[in-house]
């Protein structure tokens, strides 16, 4: 999430200055194989659009990811924490300073050995929610199923309260760890993150925060039941959402109505710009099916926003998180 906002200019703008005296040469160099230099986001993202991170860091355990916040806060450098970006909007023009892709996937179901109620689920935030939620749904775990198909991480959809089919990750959560940027991991509650639909305090304040782990509390369920509802719930969203590369559901649903609804209404489907197009399919996803740009999507959603205000006066909200290039930016997760 965005903390505060500068107008220094983005990675592109910058790139082929001397980093051999530069506080990125020395964190790139403390975490070896994990960091490198002027990497092109693209490769990333869901959607297939970004510019490059002035340096990466890939951090596939909790250690990398404490440790690469830890030396960039310390440099006194702009960092910022992504999950699966299946979610997130990247600027053509890159970012800035240290991008932390979080891969630290520990998942933990034993952990009634530890003390902890029966069906609880000790998951890194950067594990895969679908994987997650179809491990729960084999041992008969009841609370996650919905999100058996869902893209993303777990620490994105606690930021997201993501949700499906009726579920969301406010209904089962009980308890999160957070890296503040001082660089100490303190415990949480469900109620600090004041969850509402799609929405929590870490997306909406801008606040600081990481989620490191999170922890389900799950309840039995016949196994045969779950698998079946996992099915349907696989099929049905097959059916409902386009293939190709896309940010998932760009607007969220205004109250009464359904965004993808409103869109088509307004004529818009198939409408291309660059090398995105609204779908034919589905006019509340947006396809990358050429050499789409940030530019490209982001005049889709203003053109979006524009008729459907102009025809219906209702402003549509993104759904999606879009990221401004010269942002300087502390945390985030999807």
């Amino acid at each position: 999430m965005i903390l505060c906002v500068s107008s220094l200019p983005s990675a592109g703008e910058t790139r082929g200055r001397n980093l051999t005296t530069h506080p990125l040469t020395t964190i790139a160099t403390a975490l070896g194989d994990a960091a490198q230099r002027d990497v092109p986001l693209a490769r990333y993202s869901g959607v297939g659009i970004g510019g490059p991170a002035e340096l990466l860091v890939i951090a596939r355990n909790r250690d990398t990811l404490v440790r690469a916040v830890g030396l960039a806060h310390e440099a006194g450098i702009r960092w910022r924490v992504f999950g699966g970006l299946t979610n997130i909007l990247l600027p053509d023009g890159g970012l800035r300073g240290v991008v932390i892709l979080n891969h630290a996937r520990h998942v933990e179901y034993d952990t009634a050995q530890h003390g902890m109620p029966p069906h609880c689920v000790v998951a890194e935030s950067g594990a895969i929610i679908a994987k997650v939620a179809q491990e729960t749904t084999r041992r008969g775990w009841g609370g996650l199923t919905w999100a058996v198909g869902l893209p993303g991480t777990v620490g994105g959809a606690v930021v997201n309260n993501a949700g499906a089919f009726g579920g969301e990750i406010a209904k089962t959560l009980i308890a999160a760890e957070l890296l503040t940027p001082e660089g100490t991991v303190q415990k949480v509650g469900p109620d600090w993150f004041a969850f509402q639909y799609r929405y929590s305090k870490l997306k909406a304040v801008r606040m600081a925060e990481i989620v490191v782990s999170a922890t389900f509390q799950l309840k039995p369920r016949d196994p045969v039941v779950l698998a079946a509802k996992a099915s349907e719930y696989t099929e049905r969203r097959q059916r409902a959402q386009p293939p190709g590369r896309t940010l998932g559901s760009t607007f969220k649903n205004p109250p009464g109505d359904y965004t993808g609804r409103l869109i088509e209404a307004v004529g818009l489907k198939g409408v291309r710009h660059g090398g995105c197009v609204i779908s034919e399919h589905h006019a509340n996803f947006f396809i990358n099916d050429g050499n789409g740009t940030a530019a490209d999507y982001q005049a889709l959603i203003d053109l979006a926003q524009a008729e459907v205000e102009r025809q219906f006066g209702i402003r549509l909200e993104p759904e999606i998180e879009i990221v401004e290039p010269s942002a300087i930016s502390y945390q985030a997760e999807s």
